[in-house]
């Protein structure tokens, strides 16, 4: 009987002691329900990541909408650009490329404007072109540009000549400040410095066989070569009688054959020329190579 009371008593004294502490959820309960749904746990609400997401892909969308927008803006100005330059060809091209520079002088007489010009436009109609090498660095050209300044308006206001006659100087001068310095003392053209300083004027230099400036070559609208010393046939002939001096024969061919017949002509007669400098150019090359074998070293 004692023994029951006592049991009954331990039981309730137990009851007791569960009700009195608390349920606490185990650390290890939210790891193991990590991997699945917790949304019912009583916990400190967390907020959905989704809006942030959200958010974040609407600014990209934006960002990289804003960026095609731009580029789409640039090829199109690219574009609109290349629209308005038009393909050219020719002699001409190949003497003195695409563009030439002019340069036009402020109202105020302080300042100047460089314009740009395409090559087949700007030299249209003009029926003998100089080619003027010269540099602000050397005495006879500061001395002979004036008098050559002179010649080239006598020709261009005689009749029947009026504006056939163009000039594009080829620059030596050293640096662009005193190639537009001295530019600006020239009615005429240029072609672009970084050209002429570069691989474009070497070629015309070696091609016209310049030693020294100034140096004054004349062509004609095809680029035909009518002669190489036109500086030293200025001072002895300054109104012009004899100009372009063309050789009699030269003379002669240009009167009696149209333009078109004259172009067609050239075009043969540089492909010719260029097949057999090919050849000429592998023979010798061929012929290096076996005297480098039989010579010993």
């Amino acid at each position: 009987m004692k023994v029951s009371i006592l049991l009954l008593n331990l039981i309730f004294d137990l009851l007791f002691l569960v009700g009195k502490c608390p349920v606490d959820c185990q650390p290890d309960t939210i790891a193991t329900q990590s991997d699945g749904d917790v949304e019912d746990l009583d916990l400190v609400p967390v907020p959905s990541p989704s809006p942030v997401k959200e958010e974040t892909e609407d600014d990209e969308r934006k960002s990289a909408s804003s960026l095609d927008q731009e580029t789409k803006e640039e090829e199109e100005t690219h574009e609109h650009e290349h629209e308005h330059e038009p393909v050219q060809s020719g002699p001409l091209i190949d003497l003195l490329g695409t563009k030439l520079h002019s340069l036009e002088i402020n109202a105020d007489e302080q300042s100047a404007q460089v314009k740009e010009h395409f090559t087949n436009e700007v030299l249209d109609g003009k029926k003998v072109i100089g080619l003027y090498f010269s540099a602000d660095w050397c005495g006879p050209c500061r001395q002979f540009t004036p008098e050559l300044v002179s010649f080239y308006d006598r020709m261009n206001k005689r009749r029947g000549q009026k504006d056939h006659f163009e000039i594009v100087m080829i620059s030596r001068c050293r640096d662009v400040d005193s190639h537009y310095q001295y530019f600006s003392q020239m009615p005429w053209l240029a072609m672009p410095l970084d050209e002429a300083a570069g691989q474009r004027g070497q070629q015309l230099g070696d091609k016209y066989g310049v030693k020294g400036i100034p140096s004054l070559v004349l062509v004609d609208d095809l680029g035909q070569t009518i002669t190489t010393d036109a500086r030293t046939k200025i001072p002895g002939d300054k109104t012009g009688i004899g100009f372009p001096w063309r050789n009699p024969l030269s003379q002669l061919y240009n009167a009696l054959v149209p333009r078109s017949l004259r172009m067609m002509v050239k075009l043969q007669v540089d492909t010719v020329r260029t097949k057999l400098g090919s050849k000429l150019v592998q023979k010798v090359k061929k012929l290096v190579g076996t005297i480098v074998k039989i010579v010993p070293t």
